[in-house]
């Protein structure tokens, strides 16, 4: 069986795998107690979960297992706060931010302040004009429209000026957040957020709506005094699973730890919840009879809800959400599905005018910064994550109407594009993010500037052979451990995504059985037959089609792929879903990889 990362495939990335050695102790121990199949015990050592404790929490998680949202630094305060102003009948107002995140915090805790007898409204700025945040005139808006207390959610960590405005203003303000705090925090009455306080609390990934999802639960409890709730109180935060998920997964944070039990059973929530909204964004995506994963949420229900932000306005998704008007919901969900539409067209348009871009730039820059007059932003961050794809480097996609640009940033790892943004304060009128991703508003004067001081602290900060894109692949499987059994198994590992990704494995010398199929719209997808020792498989690349130009029946090829049990008019069978291909003899295709990236 081959050793190391020699190979590079068909997609010019290099294959990462661990070196092959014997089954080591933990493995032997993990493989005996969970009598799991060793690949299993493999894979679980690999993600750090070598205790055998561990590894059965892993697959297994609980909701019984969750953190008590009073661990969260400033929640009892906060819960607190909020518990008084619902008794007073003060006008509450939440300020959420316009992406799934913020749109499923502020329907949560609208949710659980209605459900509570509150007087509460929710205000949700504009993408395009009012930018990312809390801001002083919408701070404005809010204290001359009546407001008693403002709760922020996914947003208002770096809301010095807006925060103090609104104190000055009379109001209380209580700050929920994730984001990246600045060394200065706001003078809210009561700040919430995972990354505060001594000790931190247990989940550092905690994400925008699961700190709100624990700022409801903690006001219930502090409404409901001592435990249990009552079934109100349970059944609405059980339903709230559904929508911690959907944020959770849209906002790519870690499926380990407390992440993973909110997502899991968030998941198996958002096929049976009750909720008018869930139910009309799952018949408008076409998934009443489909099973809700990952992907499910991360490429279909998600872009949906997120298209109102980017395309219009995010508080008709926060609508979709709180209605309990099925009729309405429904038109809504149609409503969104035509802003996605229209989203996807003009993500295009303007990814293939930053392509046009890139490929003028001789040589290509460690860090990439396109911009051009009449760019959507609300599609702009969609754009830079294709670049990224495309060119492997850390990337800036700007909108400018020649006096204000502004943008999303996509990094890739071993680049910290929120430290790269702090390198560049200085030119920015405002700006922030996580290590993956960022947002950033500057002075159209100041882009070739803030281009070259990027670029170079890129050039700086980036490790050695950062820019060569590498597949993580966890080892070489042979054809007789390919088994249903293992697949069940593996499902057993799921959701899977950031921080907790599918397995992959790697298969050597497959002998093409038969000449290959190109199958799909203009034969985009490519089939194969294989046979590795003497034992058959079926194998399927999506967007590999090209690939079939290049391959005969007879070749001997190494492949990565995805081991999956598939479904078609009621036959089950097992099949390789390909990532990668290479020839065994390590000579290179024909194709050029770019058409298939």
């Amino acid at each position: 069986m081959p050793n190391g990362t020699e190979a590079v495939g068909f997609k010019k990335k290099r294959w990462q795998m661990p070196a092959a050695q014997p089954p080591t102790a933990e493995e032997i121990l993990l493989s005996r107690e969970l009598q799991c199949d060793p690949i299993i015990a493999r894979l679980l050592v690999a993600r750090s979960l070598s205790n055998v404790d561990l590894a059965r929490e892993f697959l297994d998680p609980r909701l019984t297992r969750l953190h008590p949202p009073e661990l969260l630094p400033g929640m009892a305060k906060a819960a607190d706060i909020m518990a008084a102003a619902i008794g007073k009948r003060q006008r509450i107002v939440l300020f959420g931010d316009y992406d799934v995140d913020g749109i499923t915090g502020t329907a949560m805790l609208w949710r659980l302040l209605k459900t509570a007898g509150a007087d509460v409204r929710y205000y949700i700025p504009h993408r395009v004009e009012e930018g990312y945040g809390m801001s002083v005139p919408a701070v404005e808006r809010i204290a001359a429209d009546g407001c008693d207390l403002l709760i922020s959610i996914d947003c208002g960590i770096t809301a010095l000026e807006p925060v103090a405005r609104a104190r000055s203003l009379g109001l209380t303000v209580i700050v929920s957040d994730h984001h990246t705090p600045g060394q200065a925090l706001p003078e809210a009455h009561a700040i919430v957020h995972p990354l505060l306080g001594q000790p931190t609390y247990p989940n550092a990934h905690l994400c925008g709506a699961g700190v709100a999802f624990k700022l409801a639960w903690a006001t219930a409890n502090r409404l409901c005094g001592s435990p249990p709730l009552p079934t109100t109180y349970r059944d609405l935060l059980m339903e709230f699973l559904a929508l911690v998920a959907l944020a959770t997964i849209a906002d790519v944070m870690p499926l380990l730890g407390e992440n993973r039990i909110l997502v899991k059973h968030g998941l198996a929530q958002i096929q049976r919840s009750k909720l008018e909204g869930i139910q009309a964004l799952i018949a408008a995506a076409g998934f009443e009879d489909r099973k809700i994963d990952g992907i499910a949420v991360g490429y279909f229900l998600a872009p949906r809800l997120n298209a109102a932000g980017r395309m219009d306005h995010a508080a008709m998704a926060v609508e979709l959400l709180t209605t309990p008007d099925l009729a309405r919901a429904t038109e809504i969900a149609q409503f969104l599905e035509k802003q996605n539409t229209l989203r996807q067209t003009t993500e295009r348009k303007i990814a293939q005018s930053a392509m046009a871009q890139v490929q003028t730039m001789t040589p290509l820059p460690p860090g990439l910064v396109v911009w051009q007059q009449g760019w959507h932003a609300g599609v702009v961050g969609i754009v830079a994550s294709r670049l990224v794809d495309a060119f492997h480097r850390p990337t800036f996609v700007l909108a400018t109407d020649g006096k204000v640009a502004g943008g999303s940033a996509r990094s890739i790892p071993g680049l910290d594009i929120h430290l790269a943004i702090e390198a560049c304060r200085d030119l920015l009128i405002s700006g922030g993010g996580h290590a993956a991703a960022g947002g950033v508003r500057l002075a159209h004067a100041n882009l070739d500037l803030f281009r070259d001081r990027f670029c170079t602290y890129v050039q700086q900060h980036l490790p050695e052979n950062a820019l060569i894109p590498s597949m993580a692949v966890d080892g070489w499987l042979e054809p007789r451990q390919l088994t249903p059994e293992l697949v069940q198994w593996l499902e057993k590992m799921a959701p899977f995504g950031h921080g907790n990704p599918r397995p992959r494995f790697a298969l050597h010398q497959a002998r093409i059985q038969a000449p290959p199929r190109r199958v799909g719209t203009g034969g985009a997808h490519l089939q194969l037959q294989l046979n590795a020792d003497g034992i058959l498989s079926h194998a399927i690349g999506f967007r590999m089609g090209i690939l079939g130009e290049s391959l005969y029946a007879g070749l001997l090829v190494d492949l990565v792929f995805e081991p999956k049990i598939t479904e078609y008019q009621g036959r089950r069978r097992l099949e390789m879903h390909l990532l990668d291909a290479a020839r065994s003899d390590r000579e290179a295709f024909r194709t050029p990889s770019a058409v298939c990236a």
